[in-house]
């Protein structure tokens, strides 16, 4: 029999994250004056040798959260390397997510970057002197006035915890995607390849002269009846947070935690995604790499840590997802697809023909509507995708099917075809093995599979793309 696979079966993506973290709050998503600020940094101007790799596909998880979680991209700032000094965070922490909002107002707040410690000059350190800090994309390294090594342009715990005490909502979330404990070891080499890369770093910057970190998270000496958010952190006081040029593995744990809950329409609670984070995190790290497991850790009012999530998913297509690649798509030159029928009932076998105009390596992702997205191809059975000019049919007689499946409703089919090795399936955010094998027949697609579409060279063709919409309906007919 030939396998088979859910057109568009519910998936692990992590493309599907962190969905519904704010509606922990339990408020409207319609609200005009919800914020997000999502800040990343991945470069630091004057200290190249800080630099973290995966960042920017931290970021491109965080703008789809925004929209899962009912921001507009109007609602949504987005500070990425450059734009991240020091300045211009406050700016918006004073700013963006305070002005014109009001207490039942949902308010977003997320930091991917190193984190630091540097010693505490207004003296509310009484324990070890040392302050925890976020470093933005000016620091530098400087001196207090007695001479102590510490580092300039860092959000220091107390500046963060001014910025959130003045935001007039109660319902804010916090994300910290960075750690306050580590070594001067910033580069890694992990064991396995369960990640789908061996390649890792330390996000915790250890600078010349500073002491040794003793971190105590972000609402440290605050009483928790006059905190009006809920933080989650990537990793407990004395634990090392991971980047990886695939994205931080605490986003990619969070963002598998709530698409599950989305699949399965299962009511999430703060608690049980620290909880859950921690087993994935401990899943993707494997047996080989168990000394580098660490533990997300939750914060800010104990009231909000198990209060149910109300999940939104997407029910009718248009999901930032489904949005996401018809937008890259768009952006390349059209490729000629279509469809064996418009309409399929549950279980037909769908099939694609594509005009192939010329060698090269195709790649073909489906979204259905609940924004789930998986490679149809190529694919376990046949993961070589290079391609001949002239006409191809997919499945054609290749030992493999595309039946349709629920859910019913709109689904978008896009073909890529590029003159420069692509393969989304070796890319994707499948389960792996130690080896890096991907287990999954047809996997989800990551981001960083999906960055490959651009050109290296500017002066390069972009590619060709296409899509098509189908529906998908009950064995007895489309309405």
């Amino acid at each position: 029999m030939s396998p088979q696979t859910n057109l568009m079966q519910p998936s692990r993506t992590s493309l599907s994250c962190l969905v519904a973290l704010v509606s922990a709050l339990g408020l409207s998503q319609a609200a005009a004056a919800d914020r997000a600020l999502l800040v990343g940094v991945g470069h630091f101007r004057d200290a190249p040798a800080l630099a973290l790799k995966g960042i920017d596909l931290d970021l491109d998880s965080m703008r789809t959260v925004a929209r899962q979680l009912g921001f507009t991209p109007a609602a949504t700032r987005v500070l990425s390397d450059a734009d991240a000094t020091l300045t211009k965070v406050q700016a918006e922490l004073a700013d963006w997510v305070r002005t014109g909002v009001g207490p039942d107002d949902q308010v977003l707040i997320y930091f991917s970057t190193h984190g630091t410690q540097v010693p505490d000059l207004d003296g509310d350190e009484t324990d070890d002197g040392e302050d925890e800090a976020l470093v933005m994309y000016d620091v530098r390294e400087d001196k207090t006035p007695d001479g102590t090594p510490t580092l300039a342009n860092v959000l220091s715990d107390d500046d963060l915890e001014r910025a959130l005490a003045a935001i007039p909502s109660r319902n804010v979330l916090v994300v910290v995607d960075a750690c306050h404990s580590g070594t001067v070891t910033r580069d890694l080499k992990l064991r396995s390849l369960r990640t789908g890369t061996d390649e890792a770093q330390v996000k915790f910057y250890a600078y010349p002269g500073m002491s040794a970190p003793r971190p105590r998270g972000v609402s440290k000496g605050v009483p928790a009846q006059a905190l009006n958010y809920v933080s989650l952190a990537a990793a407990a006081d004395d634990e090392e947070s991971i980047a990886t040029p695939r994205g931080s593995l605490f986003t990619q744990a969070l963002a598998q935690a709530i698409a599950k809950g989305l699949d399965l329409r299962k009511s999430l609670t703060p608690t049980e995604i620290r909880d859950q984070t921690t087993g994935l995190i401990a899943d993707a790290l494997g047996e080989s790499d168990q000394a580098r497991v660490f533990h997300p850790m939750l914060g800010g009012d104990p009231n909000l840590f198990d209060k149910p999530l109300r999940l939104a998913p997407t029910t009718n297509g248009q999901g930032p997802i489904w949005n996401a690649v018809q937008a890259l798509a768009g952006g390349m030159t059209p490729l000629a697809m279509r469809a064996n029928r418009q309409t399929f009932r549950v279980g037909e076998r769908l099939e694609l023909t594509i005009e192939v105009p010329q060698e090269g390596y195709l790649n073909v992702v489906g979204i259905d509507p609940e924004d789930h997205a998986i490679v149809a191809f190529p694919n376990r059975f046949y993961p070589d995708n290079k391609v001949q000019q002239g006409q191809i049919r997919l499945p054609g007689t290749l030992r493999f099917d595309l039946p349709a499946q629920a859910p019913y409703g709109p689904t978008l089919l896009a073909a890529f075809l590029t003159d420069r090795p692509v393969n989304l399936f070796e890319t994707s955010d499948g389960l792996r093995d130690a080896r890096g094998k991907v287990l999954d027949a047809y996997p989800p697609p990551s981001y960083a599979g999906l960055r490959g579409f651009p050109p290296t060279a500017p002066s390069a063709p972009a590619g060709f793309a296409g899509t098509i919409e189908v529906r998908i309906c009950p064995a007895a007919g489309c309405p």
